[in-house]
């Protein structure tokens, strides 16, 4: 009896480890591996860095002459085109915008009319407009339009004429302001539209000059600009 009470538990047992067996053979299949796959993500449009540009525009004069003897003054237009470059660098905090930016512009403003005796003819033309400002702006349009103010420092070199003198040159300083809109044509490509106002020093031209006493000179000069930048 022994014995075969053995027998019997030896079968038993050896058919739970065979199941056993087949139970762990198949609950070790390979599983499947899971690849996460990449979230594609849009270039990140930022105003931060350095830039350089080109730009083109239009400018409007109006030049006070005064003669300093008699007290009679006119004023004196002029109009016309330029076309210049820029380097600036901005700085980006949130939504907001902070730069300084150089400028210079090769300019062919000029014109002429009455002079403060009328019956005779004067004239002024710009050779050059430059700047150095500061930029304050906000980011919108999700990071890709900036709308700015801009103000600073201010140089022209201006020629004078008149029928009445051998003329006048002078390189004018004083300060400009303004402001536009910049939008970023790609990541590093921005174009803008710019508008700015100048208003320089008097200066007073020699007797001989531009008529036979001293002359009183106030230019006011306003420009649109269009420009394209490169961001690095």
């Amino acid at each position: 009896m022994r014995t075969k009470g053995s027998v019997f538990l030896a079968i038993v047992a050896g058919v739970a480890f065979a199941h056993g067996a087949v139970a762990a053979d198949l609950g070790s299949a390979p599983r499947r591996a899971i690849h996460e796959e990449s979230v594609p993500y849009g270039p990140a449009f930022s105003w931060t860095g350095l830039y350089i540009g080109t730009h083109v525009g239009y400018g409007w004069s109006d030049a006070d002459w005064g003669d300093a003897l008699s007290g009679v003054s006119t004023s004196n237009r002029s109009n016309g085109w330029l076309v210049g470059g820029q380097i600036g660098y901005n700085l980006q905090v949130r939504q907001f915008v902070f730069g300084v930016e150089t400028d210079f512009s090769t300019a062919w403003l000029d014109g002429s009319s009455a002079c403060p005796a009328p019956a005779f003819n004067c004239g002024h033309s710009y050779n050059w407009l430059t700047s150095l400002r500061g930029r304050l702006g906000v980011a919108v349009n999700n990071n890709r339009t900036l709308l700015y103010a801009t103000g600073g420092a201010a140089w022209a070199d201006v020629d004078y004429a008149s029928s009445l003198g051998t003329g006048f040159s002078h390189t004018h300083t004083g300060w400009v302001a303004g402001g536009g809109l910049e939008h970023m044509l790609t990541p590093n490509l921005t174009a803008r539209i710019e508008y700015l106002y100048y208003g320089f020093d008097s200066v007073t031209a020699p007797a001989g000059a531009l008529a036979g006493g001293p002359t009183n000179l106030n230019p006011t000069t306003q420009t649109v600009r269009f420009g394209l930048n490169f961001k690095f």
